[in-house]
């Protein structure tokens, strides 16, 4: 009975450890795929199309030879593993798309995953720039 209710132990307490284990690989898994989206609380303009489309192409240019990207008190930040330093041109592109009221989306790698207008900033700024007669 004594060996019947050591092997049980070691049972449970090798499930327990498998959960835990389990638990916390999802959490970081999920916590890496967490995606953020990003508009302007107070956007300068409404961006064109077509203006719109050379800064997002400009993003993906940048992004396919490994630069990323991550907003920090709203200001865009460049990075490269491979590369010290900072890219202005996709950090510019980012904060015209930003105050031109686009949403970025951006993961935890830094990673832009989709640029869209948005409304949610287009009605800010159609809020801030009222003309009262």
């Amino acid at each position: 009975m004594n060996r019947k209710l050591k092997f049980q132990t070691l049972f449970i307490v090798f499930i327990i450890f498998g959960i835990v284990i389990y638990w916390a690989t999802q959490h970081s898994v999920k916590k890496a795929s967490e995606i953020k989206s990003w508009y302007s609380s107070a956007p300068a303009n409404i961006l064109s199309e077509e203006d719109a489309q050379i800064d997002i192409n400009n993003i993906k240019t940048l992004q396919n030879a490994g630069w990323k990207l991550l907003m920090q008190d709203g200001q865009p930040v460049s990075f490269n593993e491979e590369i010290n330093g900072r890219n202005e041109i996709i950090e510019k592109s980012a904060q015209n798309l930003f105050n031109g009221c686009y949403e970025l989306n951006i993961n935890a790698e830094g990673e832009v995953l989709d640029i869209k207008p948005s409304n949610k900033a287009k009605k800010i700024y159609r809020e801030n720039h009222e003309v009262d007669y």
